[in-house]
């Protein structure tokens, strides 16, 4: 009875190996056009309150693959440059959708706020995110990367009506590694 029961659970074992297996060529393709993200960055933030005052932080990008390299594990932490106390944390995760062909991209920050934002890739190395507020503003953002430079340029813009926009946030980060 003893080794029935080993042999169920050997075979179960490997049903359950055989089944996940590894993701598609093209799934990892499709990712790979954003392998240049994947490291660690650093620099500076500044961001128009909506007092109108800016905040400036000094900005650290934490950005990995995970899951067979079919996922991008993203944490931006910015630190007030006087005390090095967290004045912003986000942690984002961006994937590709087979079925929908596109990008998605959700992500969650320090104060309980939650975004599904679309990401598309404007040409290699330059993308644009962005959103809908709840109040049918939208907030958008512009990412350039230079591998040559090893930097990284970010605009936020927001719009009240979808065709006024104003900036609000700029980041400009180096590559540490990868």
């Amino acid at each position: 009875m003893k080794s029935l029961l080993i042999t169920a659970i050997t075979l179960l074992g490997l049903v359950f190996a055989q089944a996940q297996g590894t993701a598609p060529e093209s799934l990892k393709q499709e990712m790979q056009k954003l392998a240049y993200m994947a490291g660690k960055w650093k620099g500076e933030a500044s961001m128009r309150q909506p007092n109108g005052t800016l905040l400036k932080v000094n900005q650290e990008e934490d950005i990995q693959f995970k899951l067979d390299g079919t996922v991008l594990l993203i944490e931006g932490t910015g630190r007030n440059p006087v005390d090095n106390t967290i004045s912003f944390n986000a942690l984002a995760i961006l994937s590709y959708s087979q079925q929908t062909r596109e990008y998605k991209f959700k992500s969650y920050v320090m104060d309980g706020n939650q975004t599904d934002a679309y990401f598309k890739i404007i040409e290699e190395n330059h993308f644009e995110w962005g959103f809908e507020l709840p109040t049918k503003a939208k907030i958008r953002y512009d990412l350039v990367l230079n591998p040559q430079k090893k930097s990284w340029f970010e605009k936020g813009e927001y719009s009240p009506d979808g065709t006024n926009w104003f900036p609000f946030i700029e980041m400009n980060l180096i590559k540490l590694e990868k």
